[in-house]
C-alpha cells in the first residue's frame, strides 16, 4: 500500500468516523486548521504516544511559548519509544510535525486564530471539562520542561493566567452526577473559560517573546 493510500480511521462511540490521510493534514496545514479531537486521538495512537490530545496540545503550546526548539522537544516527549522501520509510526510523526506547524502559525499570527484542541461542543460537558483540565496540565508541564519553574519570574499577567491553569488542572469533582445537573449557565461558564485560556496563551506567548521577560535554563 502506498503512503498516500494509508488511512487513520477515527472511532468514536463505536462508530467509524472521518478517515484521515496525509493529504488531509497538508490541507489543514495550508488552511491553518487543527484536526478534530477524535482524529488527533487516533493519530497519537498510531504514533505510539500515551498522552491525550488536549494534554499534547497544551504541552506543545507551552513549549512554543518558551523554546526555539519546541517541536523537537515535544516529539521527544510524545514518542518515547520509536521503532526503526515502523512506517506507520514514521508517517504519524510526519503528521504530528504538520500539526505542530499549524499551532505555531496560529500562535505567531496576528489574526488571533489560535484555538485550544478540545472535544467537540456536542460531546458531554463532563468529557470537555476533563479534557480542559488535561490541557492545563500539559501547559504547566511544558513550562517546567523549558525551565520556567518559578512563576514569580513570569510577567504579572502571565503568572496570573498560569496560576489559574493550575487551579483548573486540579479539577476532580466534575462527574456524571454533575453532568446530569449541568445547565446553560454551566455551558456558558465552560465557554468563557476556554476563551479566557485561548486569549491567555496568546498573551503569554507575546510576553515571553520579549527579551528578559523570564529567566530560562
Amino acid at each position: 500500500m502506498q503512503a498516500e493510500e494509508k488511512r487513520i480511521i477515527c472511532v468514536s462511540g463505536g462508530r467509524i468516523g472521518h478517515i484521515l490521510t496525509q493529504q488531509d493534514y497538508l490541507i489543514m496545514s495550508d488552511n491553518q486548521e487543527l484536526p478534530a479531537y477524535t482524529e488527533m486521538l487516533e493519530l497519537l495512537k498510531q504514533a505510539g504516544a500515551m498522552q491525550e490530545p488536549a494534554e499534547c496540545h497544551g504541552l506543545l503550546s507551552a513549549l512554543l511559548c518558551g523554546s526555539d526548539d519546541a517541536v523537537r522537544i515535544w516529539l521527544d516527549e510524545l514518542l518515547t519509544e520509536q521503532h526503526e522501520g515502523d512506517l506507520l509510526q514514521a508517517e504519524a510523526k510526519q503528521m504530528l510535525e504538520g500539526f505542530a506547524a499549524v499551532v505555531k502559525i496560529q500562535l505567531q499570527g496576528t489574526d488571533l486564530s489560535y484555538e485550544l484542541l478540545l472535544p467537540d461542543d456536542d460531546d458531554v460537558l463532563h468529557e470537555r471539562v476533563v479534557a480542559l483540565a488535561q490541557w492545563c496540565q500539559g501547559f504547566y508541564l511544558g513550562l517546567g520542561i523549558v525551565g520556567i519553574n518559578d512563576l514569580d519570574k513570569l510577567p504579572d499577567d502571565s503568572r496570573e493566567i498560569v496560576e489559574d491553569m493550575m487551579q483548573i488542572a486540579r479539577i476532580e469533582n466534575y462527574d456524571e452526577q454533575s453532568e446530569a445537573q449541568a445547565n446553560e449557565e454551566d455551558e456558558a461558564a465552560y465557554a468563557e473559560l476556554v476563551e479566557y485560556l485561548r486569549v491567555g496563551v496568546l498573551l503569554i506567548y507575546e510576553e515571553l517573546s520579549k527579551p528578559d521577560n523570564v529567566t530560562q535554563h
